[in-house]
């Protein structure tokens, strides 16, 4: 392992998009910048999904618009379709673009509201606008056991 990096990647955006009360944009921003500050790089900060589907995440491009980033911290912005990736793009705040890609069928449906088809046709044209705007691109598989 001499030649691997290891990230450390917080993770509010998780705990943050189960919370039924909304968390007020402004305190959202603090807590990043308190992450930043406390050396953290690698911060999966936001989503851009629909806000019907998660509501906590609905102000991602003004909790963005408070940081000030510097070049070395890696924002990542998770999304599931080509309109969010385009959300994410235009912030010019999100340098890497996140992906949840399940094996799961009953949760892509559930989650993302498409088959593992289109899931895989979806992140292929993602990728490639990420590829074009040239940032970076990561891809979670996630809820592979456990769901029906």
């Amino acid at each position: 392992m001499p030649n691997e990096t290891v990230k450390l990647i917080e993770c509010p955006r998780d705990a943050w998009q189960g919370l039924k009360k909304l968390i007020p944009t402004e305190v959202k921003a603090q807590y990043l910048r308190a992450l930043i500050e406390a050396g953290f790089k690698h911060i999966d900060a936001v989503s851009f999904v629909s806000p019907k589907a998660v509501p906590q995440m609905a102000d991602s491009e003004k909790v963005l618009g408070q940081l000030n980033l510097a070049d070395d911290v890696e924002i990542i912005g998770i999304v599931v379709n080509e309109k969010g990736a385009e959300r994410a793009i235009a912030t010019e705040a999100v340098t890497t673009l996140g992906y949840p890609y399940s094996i799961s069928e009953t949760f892509l449906r559930k989650n993302q509201n498409q088959s593992r088809a289109e899931s895989y046709k979806i992140l292929k044209r993602i990728k490639k606008k990420t590829d074009e705007s040239g940032l970076h691109m990561v891809v979670y598989i996630s809820m592979a056991f456990g769901v029906g």
